[in-house]
């Protein structure tokens, strides 16, 4: 499958600072959304908890992780957010396109809305 980048705003949910947008890889596997810390850092988000992970070459670490404020399209929501280390991509975790009942659709290379199960 091709890649597919998505424009979001992040912001600090303190408010400390204005938004900043990114351009995000929109990322199925990965669990959790992430940017790389120096963005994170530059909104004054510090690291509040620490998540194992297994990264693609079945390598194990833990990386710090934080709450952001997410928009997109138009939207805002809460939702976890890792720090990655320097020069990493920025990424559009599982999580929060559940959060935002996002989907995407591999044929237009979009997102699109989903029905949400509730079975």
């Amino acid at each position: 499958m091709s890649t597919l980048t998505y424009p979001a705003l992040v912001a600090n949910p303190r408010g400390d600072s204005p938004p900043v947008e990114v351009k995000c890889f929109v990322n199925t596997g990965a669990m959790f959304t992430c940017l790389p810390s120096s963005q994170l850092e530059a909104l004054g988000l510090t690291p509040e908890w620490r998540v194992p992970i297994m990264l693609a070459d079945g390598r194990q670490e833990e990386w710090a992780a934080t709450e952001i404020l997410l928009t997109i399209d138009g939207r805002t929501l809460h939702t976890t957010c890792l720090f990655g280390p320097p020069g990493s991509l920025a990424l559009l975790g599982a999580v929060s396109l559940e959060q935002f009942a996002l989907s995407v659709d591999p044929l237009t290379r979009t997102l699109v809305p989903s029905r949400v199960p509730m079975a």
